[in-house]
């Protein structure tokens, strides 16, 4: 959760402040999963999404991970979800990016500069040949011109790339977040991000990137790119089932995040992240009653996550399918 937050920041500030109008090589899924996950296989199509349970006297939170991007229209059964929403004090989304219209229109007017290449030079032509010759092959399967990236800064006409990408193999990062938000609100529990951070101080941080970070951006987004189209359909029908270790072996967790926390702000907001969503968990076992709280895969279960703060606190975890 908190390292798709940086994608989520520049993403929505890109949306808010510039008009918007299957071809990836192999690239193997990065995560360093916590070793003390219990490993669950489902094969029946019937199975749902996995549930962890963590108890404290009388108060349970129910974390649901999650994956993503996934396949548009992607089935999976919502009936266990359901039945963990039926009750609940409170369903708690994962953190989000927000920019305002009036502040987005203020900020393209002032800090343009954060957006926007600061000579007429076009975007891949400031590229090293490599990163050139991968952007570009992306970009015309894609079939889109040139002129859609050319003026902004590396990172963000990376991000469109992707965005674009997502778009054209009918992928989508809304969900399943959107659909266990639809659900809550029918059951009428209600929901509330874990927190909320404003996208365009982070964004005015861009020009301070270094040639060499810039490249590593565009990098991280080509590998992304490349994870995505190969894995996401495959994390995302494990996800569907119940299958860990189907997720284990195809979810990716962002390579662009690490290109951005060379600036100390975006370093900050990480830590801050992972510490809010920890505090949320354990504020929400101190009230009685059960809450439910979406989570990524990644941050949950990967070492020194979520799952292990929780444990190392003492609280009792119960894994699913018990």
């Amino acid at each position: 959760m908190p390292r798709e937050l940086f994608k989520q920041l520049l993403r929505v500030a890109l949306l808010a402040v510039v008009p918007l109008a299957a071809f990836a090589q192999d690239a193997p899924p990065v995560q360093d999963w916590s070793p003390g996950i219990e490993t669950v296989v489902v094969t029946a199509n019937r199975a749902g999404p996995l549930m962890w349970r963590v108890t404290k006297g009388d108060s349970t939170l129910v974390l649901i991970g999650i994956v993503g991007p996934v396949p548009e229209n992607l089935p999976w059964n919502s009936a266990g979800v359901g039945d963990a929403l039926k009750g609940a004090r409170a369903l708690l989304l994962p953190p989000r990016a927000s920019v305002g219209i009036v502040e987005g229109l203020w900020f393209l007017t002032w800090h343009s500069d954060a957006i926007y290449l600061p000579s007429e030079t076009p975007m891949e032509s400031t590229l090293p040949p490599a990163l050139r010759q991968r952007f570009v092959a992306i970009r015309e399967k894609l079939q889109r011109d040139a002129d859609r990236y050319a003026r902004l800064r590396v990172p963000l006409a990376g991000l469109r790339l992707e965005g674009d990408f997502l778009k054209a193999n009918k992928l989508t990062s809304g969900e399943p977040a959107d659909t266990v938000e639809h659900m809550a609100r029918h059951l009428d529990v209600p929901t509330d991000p874990v927190a909320s951070y404003e996208a365009l101080p982070m964004v005015r941080q861009l020009p301070k990137l270094s040639a060499a970070a810039n490249e590593a951006c565009m990098k991280a987004a080509l590998d992304d790119i490349d994870a995505i189209g190969a894995h996401a359909a495959a994390a995302a029908e494990a996800w569907a089932v119940g299958d860990l270790k189907g997720i284990e072996a195809n979810y990716s967790e962002d390579r662009f995040e690490s290109c951005v926390q060379s600036m100390p702000s975006f370093a900050a907001l990480f830590a801050r992240a992972v510490n809010d969503s920890v505090n949320t968990a354990t504020t929400a076992l101190a009230r009685p009653g059960k809450t439910v709280m979406l989570v990524s895969i990644g941050t949950l279960l990967r070492k020194d996550g979520i799952l292990d703060r929780l444990k190392a606190l003492g609280l009792t975890v119960e894994a699913p399918g018990r």
